[in-house]
Parts: structure tokens; C-alpha cells; sequence
């Protein structure tokens, strides 16, 4: 039996290193901040607010709301396996180390510049899934606390482990995180936006 332990200890990945502290608190802080952010927007607004859209083609405030809720889940989801499937790769977490705390910085300014336009897929499209806006904010809420408590309790390599988000583009797996968060953000922004067109309700 003894021998077995040993077999299994020596299966594990010796490389594997957790988050630091300054790493924890800052992505559940941002995380905690722009849940704030949004649910503080959206608590307010009336039914009118809540659907009116300033054209056939552009998001309602609600619609934005759910492609938050929907996209937490889906990067969370893409996170977790990818830290159990990919490799970790240490030469390129070397090679980043100087710059980890400038590319984190660079992920949450590139997901609020609104300049850059970008197509939602179809998975995270709104289709009006939640019916009411308390049930969307009570789904948003757990969906972000689920975040929130894995970054708290993760012992996962996120930071040696590396995603291709897009062709030339790779993230570590915390920076990932930071991108769920910063993505709250942009589309707050987005629902800002709705309140200054032209027909906005007043109430």
C-alpha cells in the first residue's frame, strides 16, 4: 500500500504552482467590484429601461445583462478544463515572469476599449433565457460567486498553463479569469450607452 502512495505522488505534477496571495486578491477583487458595478446599474431600472433597445440591431440593456451571465459560465467552464487538459509550459512562464503583472494590466484595458468591436458567438448570443430581470441578476450573482470561490480555493497552475484566445494570441489561464471580469466591465460600458440614445425612457 505504501508503495502505491508513493506511485501516486510521484504521478502528480511536481511544477504545479498555486496563485500568490497578491494574485488571489486581485482578481477577487476586480471580480467583487464589477459585480458591484453591475448589479448597482441594473437594480433601478424599470421594465421600459430594462428592454428598450436604440435600434432593431443593437443589444437591449437586458440582453447585455444576459450575455454577461451567459459568458461567466462559458470562461469559467473553458478555465477549469483547460487547467486539467494543457500542459504546463514553464519555459514561457520564465519568459513572462517580468512582464505577468503588466499583461494582466494589458488584459482588463484591451476587454473595456469599447473602440474594438467584437462579434459574440451564437453560445453566448441573448435569447431571452431568463425571462424576468430578478432572475437574471440572481443567476449572474451565483455565477459569479462560483468564480469568485475557485479563485479563492484553486491550487490549479494557472499561471504556467497558456490558451490560444485567438490566432497569435495566447493568455495564461489568470489572466483568463481577469478576462471575465474585464468583460463585466465592457459590456457595462455597452449598457451605459443604451441610456444616452435618443427614446431612452426616463423611467
Amino acid at each position: 500500500m505504501r508503495s502505491g502512495l508513493i506511485l501516486a505522488l510521484l504521478a502528480l505534477p511536481l511544477c504545479a504552482e498555486p496563485l500568490t496571495k497578491g494574485e488571489r486578491d486581485q482578481a477577487m477583487s476586480h471580480l467583487h467590484a464589477t459585480r458591484k458595478l453591475v448589479t448597482d446599474f441594473l437594480a433601478p431600472l424599470s421594465e421600459a429601461q430594462w428592454t428598450f433597445k436604440a435600434g432593431p440591431d443593437r443589444w437591449s440593456i437586458a440582453e447585455c445583462a444576459e450575455h454577461i451571465t451567459e459568458t461567466e459560465n462559458m470562461l469559467r467552464g473553458l478555465v477549469q478544463q483547460s487547467a486539467r487538459k494543457l500542459p504546463v509550459d514553464d519555459a514561457k512562464r520564465a519568459a513572462r515572469a517580468s512582464k505577468k503583472e503588466a499583461s494582466a494590466k494589458a488584459v482588463l484595458t484591451q476587454m473595456t476599449d469599447r473602440s474594438k468591436r467584437a462579434s459574440a458567438p451564437g453560445e453566448v448570443r441573448p435569447t431571452g433565457r431568463f425571462g424576468t430581470k430578478a432572475a437574471l441578476v440572481s443567476t449572474f450573482n451565483t455565477r459569479r460567486d462560483e468564480t469568485i470561490r475557485y479563485i479563492e480555493k484553486t491550487d490549479d497552475d494557472l499561471r504556467g498553463r497558456f490558451f490560444q484566445v485567438a490566432p497569435g494570441q495566447e493568455m495564461d489561464l489568470y489572466e483568463m479569469i481577469l478576462m471575465i471580469s474585464g468583460h463585466a466591465e465592457r459590456h457595462l460600458l455597452q449598457m451605459k450607452e443604451v441610456t444616452a440614445a435618443p427614446g431612452y425612457p426616463k423611467k
